[in-house]
């Protein structure tokens, strides 16, 4: 017996040097909680213990975390600046947080609201509203900054449910190389606050989403209204975006701009040699009402796809261009750049409604003697099942070209002239309170859907500071109390070789002792 005891020695030696080394399973993402009533001084990110400060919440994050703001008003004095993956930025469910720097002036810095740094990739921002800031939100890229090895820039960002206004410039920033971005049900407004005071006629600096040569961005379900320039362009080689379900109301400059004019330098002329301002973009689904400019213009565009979009009282006041608008890019005037024309556009289903004593045409295509000549459209379009509509006069068609002018034409004249535009009809849609169409001939034209509001209509109510009552609003995105929805088991740590290298020796010696001891018996 005393034998079988020994016998089962180095089993039980394995059995414990093993286990010592047995799987620990790592905490997973932690919700760092924030409040305007927390302290920073004796914060443990629990919800007991919040943070004062977003800032402060995310220097204690981890790659992964999310920084949950209790409802109130946060002026951090500061942006609030996101440097690592993966994290995400939200109000606690039920309750509204702002992130207000209104009282903050940057300068000549562009000192964000929320500020996506370089490392910041897989970032998401929701159910939060940003007020002031040089930009609303930005997304940071290296595009610049000398190595042309390494140009990426903050990807796979999600905003979303978020109110986003009063930015000095742009609302929304989106720099090259910013790929898989989606700006999802959120409510863009009052941007160009520097230039308040100013006679606005969209020619300031100030979009609501300006992506340069950002692709795969997605904008979607969005009311971007009062814009100061342009509602919503893509342009410097942004290749593959899908704008669709937007209202857009109120824009000094044009509605959305597929493509439009960016200095050359910002082109990755290694799958873009020939300075394309936007590949594939889609548009569709959108309502656009009152425009300085175009509801819907193309610069420098390939293989653009428009349909299903309702434009009403758009370039308002005669001010610029037209309705549906091909327009030139100059791209700084560099003798090396391409400022391509726009090619292969395929347009229809739209709807086109302009008040009486509107002065611009529907559709212009332009031309300019400038740069040895630039024409804004190479070919014709491909146009189809279109509804244009002025009250009490007819619609006007214009063509620019050399050898191919058309000017102050009809719809018939500019069927004929383009050769397409076949199944398009010149008659009053009937627009409903929602912008859809109850004219018969009008079926399937214009947006199939109402551009409802996705988007966060009213702010949720704010709890009183460091409280935790569930006020109401958009939840979509917010804190949950499921247990695991923000933890992961990890994969379970590596037993080094050399432990159990250890317990197999152990176990040898013994065996090797008993075995002695046995022949001397």
């Amino acid at each position: 017996m005393k034998y079988k005891s020994i016998v089962l020695l180095p089993v039980f030696l394995a059995f414990m040097l093993l286990t010592a080394a047995a799987p620990v399973y790592a905490a997973g993402p932690t919700d760092i909680y924030v409040s305007p009533a927390g302290s920073d001084s004796s914060a443990t990110g629990s919800l007991d213990a919040p943070y004062g400060s977003i800032n402060e919440a995310l220097a204690a994050a981890e790659p992964g975390d999310s920084i949950i703001l209790r409802g109130g008003t946060y002026r951090e004095g500061i942006n609030v600046r996101v440097r690592m993956p993966d994290i995400t930025i939200k109000s606690y469910e039920g309750e509204w947080a702002v992130i207000d720097l209104t009282t903050f002036d940057p300068g000549a810095e562009e000192d964000s609201g929320v500020y996506f740094d370089v490392d910041s990739s897989g970032g998401k921002l929701q159910n939060v509203e940003v007020v002031g800031g040089f930009y609303a939100v930005c997304l940071e890229t290296k595009w610049d900054w000398g190595d042309p090895s390494d140009r990426a820039g903050a990807s796979d960002i999600i905003i979303e449910g978020c109110k986003l206004h009063d930015s000095r410039y742009d609302v929304v920033k989106v720099k090259p190389n910013c790929n898989n971005v989606i700006i999802r049900n959120n409510e863009i407004y009052n941007s160009g606050q520097a230039f308040a005071g100013n006679v606005l006629n969209g020619e300031d600096n100030a979009e609501g989403i300006d992506n340069v040569n950002g692709d795969n961005m997605k904008v979607q379900n969005n009311y971007i209204h009062d814009i100061c320039s342009n509602a919503v362009y893509a342009k410097g080689g942004a290749t593959d975006v899908l704008i669709e379900n937007n209202r857009i109301e109120n824009a000094y400059g044009g509605g959305i701009l597929v493509g439009f004019d960016t200095s050359p330098e910002f082109f990755d002329t290694a799958v873009n040699p020939s300075y394309y301002e936007n590949i594939r973009c889609v548009v569709r689904n959108n309502l656009i009402i009152g425009t300085g400019w175009e509801g819907i213009g193309l610069y420098a565009s390939k293989d653009a796809e428009i349909h299903n979009n309702t434009l009403v009282d758009v370039v308002r006041g005669g001010q610029y261009h037209s309705a549906l608008y091909f327009g030139l890019s100059y791209q700084d005037w560099e003798d090396y750049a391409g400022r391509p024309a726009n090619v292969d556009p395929d347009i229809h289903h739209n709807i086109v409604y302009q008040p009486a004593g509107t002065s611009r045409p529907m559709i212009e295509i332009r031309y300019s003697d400038e740069l040895g000549g630039l024409s804004a459209l190479d070919g014709d379009p491909v146009m189809n099942n279109n509804c244009y509509f002025v009250e009490g006069s007819g619609a006007v068609f214009e063509d620019r070209r050399p050898g191919s002018i058309l000017e102050n034409a009809g719809l018939s004249e500019w069927q004929a002239h383009i050769g397409g535009d076949s199944g398009s009809i010149e008659a009053d849609p009937g627009l409903d309170s929602d912008y859809m169409a109850t004219n018969p001939l009008c079926d399937g034209m214009g947006i199939l859907s109402p551009a409802e509001a996705t988007w966060p209509d009213e702010a949720p109510s704010t709890a009183e500071e460091g409280s935790s009552g569930a006020g109401t609003g958009a939840n979509e995105g917010s804190a949950s109390n499921d247990v695991g929805e923000n933890c992961e088991v990890n994969d379970p740590p590596f037993v080094p070789l050399i432990v159990i290298a250890a317990a197999a020796a152990a176990a040898a010696v013994i065996i090797l002792i008993i075995s002695k001891r046995k022949k001397k018996d």
